[in-house]
């Protein structure tokens, strides 16, 4: 079983294409920021640490999660927990930190899960094509040549 990110993209012709499921860690934080005069600021951050490269996000929201069952190539995350855990805390400091410069914060993890995104694979001619299952948005595989 593997927990995705449930796709907001479909392909028009599902059997044309294969299935490459991208490890992602994802965070949700709550945070006050203390102010004397017109109350606490209460709010929620959502951080997103890719699971290979280990680069941080904000995210807009905790996206919507799903169990499913599937045979399609799943990447083993390369980054640890422990590291993509201190990389979101990194990311909310320097989120809050530059948002609220001058004011006292404390932020605390609420939520974590381990989830794959989904990319589409397809052949259009003799070019090979990644679609983003969140976006919709197509990138071009560009060949790896090696010199040896």
């Amino acid at each position: 079983m593997v927990t995705r990110i449930k796709p907001l993209y479909i392909p028009e012709n599902k059997e044309e294409v294969k299935e490459i499921y991208y490890p992602t860690w994802l965070y949700l934080f709550d945070y006050v920021v203390e102010r004397r005069i017109f109350g606490d600021i209460i709010g929620k951050i959502t951080i997103v640490v890719d699971g290979i490269s280990g680069r941080s996000y904000l995210a807009d929201s905790f996206p919507e999660l799903e169990e499913i069952k599937t045979e399609e190539k799943v990447l083993d995350p390369s980054i640890s927990e422990e590291k993509a855990l201190e990389i979101a805390r990194d990311k909310v400091e320097t989120f809050l930190f530059r948002k609220f410069a001058y004011l006292k914060f404390s932020y605390s993890l609420s939520r974590k899960h381990l989830a794959y995104k989904l990319f589409w694979a397809k052949k259009k001619g003799k070019s090979y094509y990644l679609m983003d299952s969140i976006t919709g948005d197509e990138i071009e595989v560009q060949k790896i040549e090696r010199s040896e």
